[in-house]
């Protein structure tokens, strides 16, 4: 198990490396490190828009989860109870990469805007079921 990153190497300041877990862990293989140079390198080359955008894509999908609407319901037919703070956090979340990037996202920005503005009427809908 690997420990937390730390400014120190991953030891709190007052334990010397060697002591506890994170002394223990093998170096990694020459093998190890070039698929993470090969990881590396495939993640340089995809523009990072897309990246971003995959990332939002996650947000969308688990706003959707925590809401409910997504998940199927259990054996006797119960939908999952919607968690609507979860579910408020992951669209803030979403509106904070779409709203503070904007145009930045390219081709991105409006299939993203689009899930965002789903996701919100999503919530309110969820959060007052009266509402037609």
């Amino acid at each position: 198990m690997s420990g937390l990153w730390t400014p120190s190497g991953g030891q709190p300041p007052d334990q010397p490396p060697g002591d506890g877990d994170a002394g223990n862990e093998a170096a990694p293989s020459a093998e190890e490190i070039e698929a993470l140079r090969a990881v590396h390198a495939k993640l340089v080359a995809t523009p990072v828009e897309d990246v971003v955008a995959n990332h939002a894509l996650g947000i969308w999908q688990l706003a959707l989860v925590h809401l409910g609407v997504i998940t199927p319901p259990d054996e006797t037919g119960t939908p999952p109870a919607p968690d609507l703070a979860s579910a408020g956090l992951a669209i803030d979340a979403m509106a904070a990469l779409v709203d503070g990037l904007g145009p930045r996202l390219g081709v991105h920005e409006e299939v993203l805007r689009d899930a965002l503005t789903q996701a919100q009427m999503l919530f309110v809908e969820v959060s007052d079921p009266q509402t037609p």
